[in-house]
């Protein structure tokens, strides 16, 4: 459903910003154009979309906030009845019972509306406030139906003076509780 409505969003960005005419108020219209008597065939196949500088929310079926995202770049695309969404430079607030649990940043993240899932990729950060903690990996899972993050690859998490690094870890969203996987820990 997100990557639907936010290809919506984006087709339909250059027609409200310009409206249906597409001239400016106060500016004489324009000829009509001659139009060629044989139509293009369209690609019904795909369709591809990118736009810059915006943000997205997203709620469950209740109303009830999961998340909120800052982005620089997004791309969307659609073949057949496939459609996906890839943000880049995301700054994400992950929400739990209406509260924000925690913050994540990362280079690209793909969100899967119908399986409330988001995947970050390229080196990804993870803060807790209300914990005090900050984890790291290459590549992190959040799956908000569960409450649970699962970070996988240079695992580094650091809460208070305690820094664990691991190849796996799975956390609930706000990093209250965790399990690691070839983990290390040290005192800072």
């Amino acid at each position: 459903m997100l990557p639907c409505v936010l290809l919506l969003a984006i087709i339909s960005l250059p027609v409200y910003l310009t409206g249906c005419s597409g001239r400016q108020p106060g500016m004489p219209a324009k000829k009509a154009a001659a139009v060629n008597p044989t139509p293009k065939p369209a690609d019904q196949g795909s369709l591809k979309a990118s736009f810059q500088g915006a943000r997205i929310a997203w709620d469950d079926a209740n109303g009830m906030r999961l998340m909120e995202a800052e982005f620089k770049e997004a791309i969307a695309s659609q073949s057949g009845t496939s459609a996906s969404v890839e943000l880049r430079g995301v700054k994400a607030s992950l929400f739990k019972d209406g509260k924000v649990a925690s913050t994540l940043i990362a280079p690209t993240m793909t969100a899967n509306s119908s399986a409330r899932e988001i995947l970050a990729t390229g080196g990804v950060q993870i803060l807790s406030p209300s914990q005090h903690a900050t984890a790291r990996s290459d590549e992190l899972v959040w799956k908000s139906r569960e409450n649970k993050v699962l970070g996988t690859g240079a695992v580094k998490m650091t809460v208070g003076n305690i820094s664990i690094t691991a190849r796996r870890f799975e956390a609930d969203t706000a990093l209250k509780k965790a399990r690691f996987t070839g983990a290390e820990a040290s005192l800072r």
